[in-house]
């Protein structure tokens, strides 16, 4: 696929549109901190899938082949840290949305969350073109498009979460989401750690 064909956006925001790690935090903080206070953390979204594609596309392509377990390893750390991100999820499920007290999504819990979320393994090797990594030109221009459409996907769940403690999707309350939140971490904790240490 070439750098100048955007069609491998399309998969990609299919990807990014549905509930993982990341999208969980997000929606999270806007339960729990609305729109406007949560719209910083989609720079350290982006932050962190910049970091994490360009990680994988550069050096685990040459890695893989010598050190096959240190994939093992990355999937076993990165479901040991999202699992305890759905635990401190549950226990915040708890407690009343509106109190002050109520923990928020920290930045930088979102970064790592974002660095270690398996949707970066998928778009580094599988989705974005090959030529993505042959030059700092093409290099810019696929990320360019791939920060844009993050942050407007990400924003898009701060959105639904702010929706939420609202009130404004009655049939969904702020606590039971972020109970389903909880067990969709660990849900995607089970499968790396289950991956990382049988496959």
């Amino acid at each position: 696929m070439n750098v100048n064909d955007w069609s491998f956006l399309l998969v990609i925001a299919t990807i990014l549109l549905t509930p993982g790690p990341t999208n969980t935090l997000l929606a999270s903080s806007g339960i729990s901190q609305g729109l406007r206070r949560s719209a910083p953390l989609l720079s350290f979204e982006c932050l962190g899938y910049v970091c994490a594609t360009s990680i994988w596309g550069l050096v685990l392509n040459t890695t893989m082949h010598d050190y096959p377990f240190v994939i093992n390893i990355i999937k076993v750390v990165s479901g040991l840290y999202i699992g305890k991100l759905g635990l401190r999820l549950w226990y915040q499920a708890g407690r009343d949305p509106l109190q002050e007290l109520l923990v928020s999504v920290r930045p930088l819990e979102l970064f790592i969350a974002t660095l270690l979320n398996p949707k970066a393994v998928i778009f580094a090797m599988a989705l974005f073109p090959v030529q993505t990594w042959l030059s700092v030109s093409n290099y810019a221009g696929v990320m360019g498009r791939f920060v844009l459409l993050v942050a407007s996907i990400g924003g898009l769940w701060i959105v639904f979460g702010s929706l939420l403690i609202g009130g404004r999707v009655r049939w969904l309350q702020p606590q039971v989401f972020q109970r389903l939140a909880a067990l969709t971490l660990w849900g995607f904790a089970a499968w790396l750690l289950i991956n990382g240490i049988f496959f």
